[in-house]
């Protein structure tokens, strides 16, 4: 026995001198990648002479209005939250320093991973490459192949290079969603819906099996002014007129066909391409445009994003103008609390807003909303700090981009102007709450609920029949929450309800629309609105500047070192995707945390 428990004992001890040995080598790991990192940060800071070299756009994601973030330490820290998003802001700021640097003469577009991209974002981008090349710029696209994000910005160069094996592809706008009424049926999930407003669509797919008339005829008028807008900038750009377009995305199985199954060919035919050339052919074009790299003689001097940008921050010119425009941006689902940059909270997003209104040096503020809503809740707490700055003579203009609806409206509709794109989703104002329950699904597997209570509130319960009590004051809350709704958007645009009610039950306009019915003020991008407020406030010289709720310093460094290390691991161990998953499931079901189970909220919105 003795010698059996001797034997466990040095088993137990070798495994622990290996568990001692693994932890010691892993904290070593993680020392010398940190250490490696800050000699490179100490001694990798010389900028790269732009001069002779060609800007090279190559985006890792979608270009946005907010890079997300997340303000959960550990999140940072396991996933590493590296984000392949980049700022509109940055994007557009990095062409207007382009447009006059005489350093440089070729802007290269790779746009292979802008999917994603909204396409209010999309024009602006497109008119700041347009001033690039008014300006005497040579744009070069180049791909692989095209997705119609990244052609609507390559149409805006004066030469598209397409790999001969690679297409474009242009399919237009749709809206198509799964239907799940038969289902829940089948499972006895009761969806106990409360709304106001006609066109408000974003629970049909658990109360229909396919799409309402109503939301139909109202999603067509939206995305057809989309596509129009969308058509028309890349005939004009490319020399066509718009039915060239349509008729190609309409007939590519036949013109593919003609061109014996040869895509490339066929786009070239099309007049959608200038040239076909593979990634070798097109390497050397570019070097013969533009000249060698300094240190990579076989490939064309260029200089990149992250590198340019460096450079513009370097030169930028320090500045004492006392008078700021705070640029609050309000992107993602509107969320009752605190949230990262990305999601709006209400209670952070209305921080921003009141430290702006607080700080002696702001002049004005711009509220950049990206938004298809959410909490009406926290939609509210966030216009009251915009009524506050207003009662303290500060001029706010709201700011649409891509969309701008439902909760995303209602935080605008008090502001001294709104601003949208032609290409803004907005309206969809309207209310709704729902509540899912389990009676039939529970009695199915024999398993009931009985008891009693001691009001007629009582017993309120996702297992149990809908309280008709509770589901009466829910039906009456959603309807004065519409006409709340109404009656603010009725006093803040000199409009009567009866006009309001009209436009509103939930519908969904287009920028260009909206200025019609009176929804917004003027068509222009976030510059524009910037102008404006600043007239608004009688500011002759003005900075801006675009406060966000960041993690503190502690929480930056940790997720910094240590983020980069745990994706590795995680990899290997084929956790992360385990990880994100539940956290999709989990921000999926947070978006309905309202406090009063009542949404301004136009999912519906986001999946054009």
């Amino acid at each position: 026995m003795n010698e059996e428990i001797s034997k466990s004992a040095r088993f137990w001890a070798k495994i622990t001198s290996a568990r001692i040995f693994v932890s010691n080598a892993f904290f070593l790991i993680i020392l010398s990648i940190i250490i490696i990192s800050l000699i490179s940060v100490i001694f990798s800071s010389d900028l790269k002479d732009p001069a002779n070299k060609a800007f090279f756009f190559q985006p890792n994601g979608p270009i946005v209005e907010q890079i997300e973030n997340s303000s959960d330490p550990l999140s940072n820290l396991i996933l590493g939250n590296e984000s392949t998003q980049i700022s509109l802001k940055e994007t557009l700021r990095i062409f207007s320093k382009l447009k006059n640097d005489n350093r440089i003469q070729y802007i290269i577009l790779n746009l292979d991973n802008i999917e994603g991209t909204g396409q209010t974002a999309l024009f602006d981008i497109g008119q700041s490459l347009k001033k690039l090349k008014d300006s005497g710029k040579k744009i070069i696209a180049i791909g692989d192949s095209y997705s119609q994000s990244a052609y609507y910005l390559a149409s805006f160069a004066n030469e598209i290079i397409l790999n001969p094996d690679g297409g474009i592809f242009i399919e237009g706008y749709s809206r198509y969603r799964n239907y799940y009424k038969s289902f829940l049926d089948k499972v006895g999930v009761t969806i106990n819906l409360f709304k106001v407003g006609t066109h408000k669509s974003a629970v049909e797919p658990l109360t229909r099996d396919n799409m309402s008339i109503e939301d139909r005829n109202s999603s067509k008028i939206w995305m057809n002014d989309l596509w129009d807008s969308w058509k028309e900038n890349v005939a004009s750009n490319r020399k066509l007129i718009p039915q060239d377009i349509q008729y190609f995305a309409d007939n590519l199985n036949i013109l593919i066909k003609d061109a014996d199954g040869d895509f490339g060919k066929t786009v070239l035919n099309a007049k959608l391409v200038d040239k076909l050339l593979n990634r070798t052919e097109t390497r050397e074009y570019l070097l013969n445009k533009i000249g060698p790299d300094d240190t990579e003689k076989t490939n064309y001097a260029r200089i990149s994003i992250d590198e340019y940008l460096q450079v513009v921050n370097a030169e930028e010119p320090s500045s004492n103008i006392p008078n700021n425009i705070a640029v609050i941006v309000a992107q993602g689902t509107i969320m009752d609390g605190d949230h990262p940059p990305g999601t709006i909270g209400g209670d952070s997003t209305a921080q921003l807003i009141r430290n702006a209104r607080q700080n002696d040096e702001v002049k004005a503020i711009v509220l950049r909303v990206d938004s298809g809503g959410g909490s009406a809740f926290a939609s509210e707490v966030i216009r009251e700090e915009i009524i506050a700055a207003k009662q303290q003579n500060i001029p706010v203009v709201a700011s649409m981009s891509n969309v701008a609806a439902s909760g995303g409206y209602w935080i605008s509709a008090s502001a001294n102007e709104i601003w949208a794109s032609h290409d803004t989703i907005t309206g969809s104002i309207g209310i709704f709450g729902f509540i899912p329950t389990f009676e039939d699904s529970l009695d199915a597997i024999g398993i009931h609920s009985d008891g009693l209570g001691t009001t007629n509130m009582s017993g309120n319960n996702i297992t149990r029949e809908i309280n008709p009590v509770f589901a009466e004051i829910l039906q009456s809350n959603v309807e004065h929450g519409y006409l709340k709704f109404i009656s603010l958007v009725a006093r803040e645009r000199n409009m009567t309800l009866e006009e309001v009610d009209l436009i509103a039950q939930g519908r969904v306009w287009s920028g260009k629309e909206a200025l019609k019915i009176g929804l917004i003020d003027k068509l222009g991008n976030l510059s524009s609105a910037i102008d404006r407020a600043a007239n608004l406030a009688n500011l002759n010289e003005y900075k801006t500047f675009f406060p966000e709720n960041t993690l503190d310093w502690k929480e930056e460094f940790i997720a910094s070192l240590f983020g980069k290390v745990f994706v590795g691991i995680l990899s290997l161990l084929n956790l992360e995707s385990i990880i994100n998953t539940s956290e999709n499931l989990i921000i999926t079901l947070d978006k309905f945390k309202d406090p009063k189970n009542i949404y301004a909220i136009c999912e519906d919105c986001l999946t054009y």
